[in-house]
């Protein structure tokens, strides 16, 4: 008998409040060193491209995550999930922490693109164990408390970053160690949830379907526009308020405390919105809010539009995460998870690349606005393939 359906809800409490907290190991990768990048920009003014590089600090784990998500989520299905998150936790302690030593851009990126397997190692295996050791109708609540959990660590580590980073741009990598109480905790707490039924594992091969790919394209806009916020936001705040570190990191983490509220009412919201209505929502958050933030004559301005950003932010992984949960068999999950988080990040890598000629060729402002209308384009495929089905 499965365990999500029979586990009570005190045996559920440590695993869950276990794997909520491993969730904002996630956030806190790259929200971290946000506001550190002016200054890791300054320190390495001499290397080529370093513009570019300094960006590509913050999204190549994205990269490392696209590769190495799927191939881990089939290692969790073979050796078992809690396994690969142990080894998934003290990758990112290490790789980490890394950044506290290095001394050049190209030993940094080394680092960041193994933190990135360590990322995703995480993010196939943490939410996978959510929903299995959990009930079906509980997923909405659960996911929504990750999302939540998520937005919490996002605010934590961005005001430690800003914190760390105005006395320098390493300070921020300290935040990494947090890993190690959390690698002890799922080591301790957490179990490997039983193994489906052979006969769901073959009827799970054959539930992969066009919805599962549309979703994962999805994800990947959504990510693709609102991470202009955390990638080019510190350039665009120094130039119309001119922020400082600290100031970057308030606003940022303003972003996660909105996605934390919207995460802890999401099971609500789920109870009477469907998934593709979610996502319209979440879509129409991202192009308010790019829309304000590009536009913005000062600070407070682009503090209201980053608040409704994190409304987007907040209903992105509980939506998408169900949506591609509730999607395909119980014995399919984290494959199909896998697949979810490798868009996530794939959005994250390329959104500098994209943003960044963009920059160059118009500016700021311009870049910030071609994002919203991105988004804004985004919210209506949710009903438009619906009404075509």
């Amino acid at each position: 008998m499965a365990l999500t359906s029979t586990a009570p809800s005190r045996a559920a409490r440590p695993p869950l409040a276990t794997l909520l907290g491993v969730s904002t190991m996630t956030i806190m990768a790259s929200a971290t060193i946000t506001p550190a990048l002016p200054g890791m920009e300054r320190h390495f003014a001499g290397e080529p491209n370093v513009e570019l590089m300094v960006r590509l600090v913050l999204t190549l784990p994205g990269l490392a995550i696209m590769v190495s998500a799927p191939l881990l989520a089939r290692l969790g299905t073979r050796v078992g999930r809690v396994r690969v998150l142990l080894g998934a936790l003290l990758l990112y302690l290490v790789a980490g922490g890394s950044g506290l030593l290095v001394d050049s851009l190209s030993a940094l990126l080394v680092g960041r693109a193994l933190l990135g397997v360590g990322i995703a190692g995480i993010m196939t295996t943490s939410t996978a164990l959510l929903a299995d050791h959990h009930p079906a109708g509980e997923h909405g609540r659960v996911l929504g408390l990750q999302g939540a959990a998520m937005g919490f660590g996002g605010v934590v580590a961005l005001l430690l970053g800003g914190v760390l980073a105005a006395a320098s741009w390493r300070g921020p990598f300290a935040v990494y160690l947090l890993a190690l109480p959390f690698l002890l905790l799922v080591w301790r707490r957490v179990s490997e949830p039983p193994a489906p039924p052979p006969f769901e594992a073959g009827l799970a091969r054959r539930r992969w379907s066009a919805r599962l790919l549309g979703l994962y394209g999805l994800v990947f806009l959504g990510v693709l526009v609102f991470y202009t916020v955390p990638t080019q936001a510190p350039f665009w705040l120094a130039r119309i308020g001119d922020a400082g570190p600290a100031v970057t990191g308030v606003l940022i983490a303003e972003v996660n405390l909105v996605a934390t509220l919207v995460g802890l009412g999401f099971g609500r919201l789920r109870n009477r919105l469907g998934f593709a209505t979610l996502a319209a929502v979440m879509f129409g958050a991202y192009a308010v809010g790019l829309a304000v933030v590009g536009t913005a004559p000062g600070l407070w301005a682009a503090a209201i539009g980053m608040a409704v950003v994190g409304v987007g932010i907040g209903l992105q992984n509980p939506t998408m995460n169900g949506w591609t949960v509730a999607s395909v068999d119980p014995a399919a999950r984290t494959k199909a998870l896998g697949g979810t988080t490798a868009a996530l990040f794939l959005g994250q890598f390329a959104s500098p690349l994209v943003a960044q000629p963009l920059i160059t060729g118009a500016g700021f402002a311009p870049m910030f606005l071609t994002a919203a209308a991105l988004a804004a384009l985004a919210a209506t495929l949710p009903a438009l393939v619906r009404r075509l089905r």
